[in-house]
């Protein structure tokens, strides 16, 4: 077999491990090696461990620290969600990403890997939340440059008496930058959001209209070249029961190509069931989807080993309408290649752990960007 075929043997056996009902038998013929590694990058491991224990026991077993992890780590931010209800009482909340999609949106509730977890509460709670998690032993996470950053990044970290990292949002999107793009009202996310079940305890989680806009827009802007991030994209797909809600949505953002580029991502590589006229309520031209269809076609998201890859430039760089869309993916690339010709700095200075003078630095640029006003914040 051919390195070009071999790829493409151990792709679509992670399809396959990624859809209900596929043909996992191929794992036989296949290097062990090649398998794990590709399904520890596409973050999809811990899933294969538990679709290939028939018929690959042994890459099963190597795959089974990856479950064990995942699992674990799921317990124990249901164990945190419970603790964040006490501490944040009255001040609203919802955690989105990990731990939601790990429990409802994926085909083995409870192994999607995820690295931390993220909350979002309302810029304007943003200090009183600050106040109740310091009273609590937690402890800021961010360093004093981070925080005095003039774009004012949409969230910060923090770390649980027990270490476990949490991002804790004020904004759906960090960079300035970026946010600039799009019309995201926290509020009105935070208005929306249902009661749901994470392991054994509630917790506060995006509606379901707003939970896949934003998969599709995280995967999108992030490269949505990852089996991981179609499995997100696919399962929630198939929970919706109005389309047209989600398309007005997807305007009200802003997020229309982004929203059009991962579902039909998902559909070309998982079988997404999207309605056709999906995108005709985006307000997608044929051009583009022309456009997005080919690189899909070029690159398939399975046979994707790297991060830098046409198809994550295609992705990050969408647009409404074909022309800005090549337009932004040139001026992209280009951008990497100055980066990449451009000397490197010498050895950065080293990082101080922010205190109580750069965290009042930062509240303030959030209530500011939020038009209110609050007392500094106290330990």
């Amino acid at each position: 077999m051919t390195r070009r075929n071999h790829g493409r043997a151990v792709g679509e056996l992670l399809r396959a491990v990624c859809r209900d009902g596929g043909d996992v038998t191929a794992t036989a013929s296949l290097p062990a090696g090649s398998v794990v590694a590709a399904a520890r990058h596409h973050r999809v491991s811990p899933l294969a461990h538990v679709r290939l224990r028939e018929t690959a026991p042994a890459v099963a077993e190597v795959l089974r620290a990856d479950r064990d992890a995942a699992k674990s780590l799921h317990i124990r931010a249901g164990m945190l969600l419970a603790h964040v209800s006490e501490v944040l009482a009255d001040i609203p909340w919802v955690v989105f990403k990990g731990p939601v999609l790990s429990e409802l949106a994926h085909p083995v509730p409870g192994v999607r890997p995820y690295g931390d977890l993220d909350l979002l509460v309302a810029p304007q709670d943003l200090r009183a939340a600050s106040r109740a998690l310091l009273g609590a032993g937690w402890e800021v996470g961010d360093y004093e440059d981070m925080l005095r950053n003039p774009q004012t990044p949409g969230e910060m970290h923090w770390f649980t008496p027990a270490g476990i990292q949490v991002d804790l949002h004020w904004a759906m999107i960090n960079m300035g930058s970026r946010r600039r793009l799009f019309r995201i009202d926290t509020d009105a996310l935070l208005a929306r959001r249902r009661r749901v079940r994470i392991g054994l305890g509630q917790a506060w989680a995006l509606d379901e209209t707003d939970a896949l806009v934003h998969v599709t827009l995280h995967a999108a802007l992030a490269g949505a070249n990852r089996l991981a991030w179609m499995v997100d994209v696919d399962q929630l797909s198939r929970q919706v029961e109005e389309w047209r809600e989600v398309a007005a949505r997807a305007t009200e953002w802003g997020a229309q190509a982004h929203v059009a580029l991962a579902l039909r991502r998902a559909t070309a590589t998982l079988g997404t069931p999207v309605p056709a006229d999906v995108y005709r309520m985006l307000g997608t031209s044929l051009p583009l989807r022309a456009i997005l269809d080919a690189v899909d076609r070029l690159v398939p998201v399975e046979r994707q080993r790297r991060d830098s890859s046409p198809s994550r430039l295609v992705a990050r760089a969408v647009r409404p309408g074909a022309l800005r869309t090549v337009a932004q993916v040139a001026r992209n690339a280009g951008q990497g290649v100055v980066d990449r010709l451009t000397p490197r700095a010498g050895a950065a200075a080293a990082r101080v752990t922010a205190g109580e003078e750069a965290l009042e630095v930062y509240l303030r640029a959030v209530e500011d960007s939020a038009g209110t006003g609050a007392s500094p914040v106290s330990r």
